[in-house]
């Protein structure tokens, strides 16, 4: 039985260390799923405090057919995506440093260079990559978040999801060449002036 299974089944006889234990295990991953589908910090927060609250109201019918990692996240990214659409009708901007920094990605990740004129630059790409992402349908933006990100299997995201996996390729194909057409002028852009120096 796995660890997870076992503090499960601890909660459900009534051991609330266990739960606790579970959102200890879970809490990090959690914030940054949601982080990187609303793109807003405060509103992570509130989606992860209330994903934990309805697993901890669900846990009594929680049977084990697919595992509390994945059962967490369905509801994660339920939560998520209601809350998305709440923020979208009450305004359109989100924060890529939250995005960012759910990816764990350091600035040397994005440019080699440590220097002020490189600090510019990798504003200038994070908000860049924001509005790309932005564009994005909130289906395709969370399995974007889901495979590129949380490095989850097409399977996982579709047991995540309920669809197929058929849909979730289609779904991330769309959301990538997107967001490749999108980026392919930047690219170029980039090409150009690093031949030029």
């Amino acid at each position: 039985m796995s660890e997870d299974l076992e503090l499960v089944e601890r909660c459900q006889s009534g051991d609330g260390d266990a739960f606790r234990l579970l959102v200890e295990r879970y809490q990090e991953r959690i914030y940054n799923v949601a982080c990187s589908i609303v793109g807003n910090t405060e509103t992570a927060r509130d989606v992860a405090q209330e994903a934990f609250v309805r697993a901890y109201q669900a846990l009594p019918g929680f049977r084990g057919a697919s595992g509390f990692y994945t059962w967490l996240y369905r509801i994660t990214v339920n939560v998520s995506l209601n809350m998305a659409q709440k923020e979208k009708r009450r305004h359109d901007s989100t924060s890529l440093d939250s995005l960012l920094d759910s990816t764990h990605m350091s600035p040397e990740a994005l440019f080699e260079n440590n220097t002020p004129s490189s600090d510019f630059e990798r504003v200038q790409l994070r908000e860049t990559i924001q509005s790309f992402i932005n564009t994005l349908s909130l289906d395709h933006r969370t399995v974007i978040v889901l495979k590129d990100i949380e490095g989850l299997s097409q399977e996982e995201i579709a047991e995540i999801l309920d669809c197929s996996v058929g849909t979730v390729k289609s779904r991330l194909s769309r959301a990538r060449n997107h967001l490749k057409d999108l980026l392919r002028p930047m690219y170029q852009e980039w090409i150009g002036e690093n031949r030029n120096e």
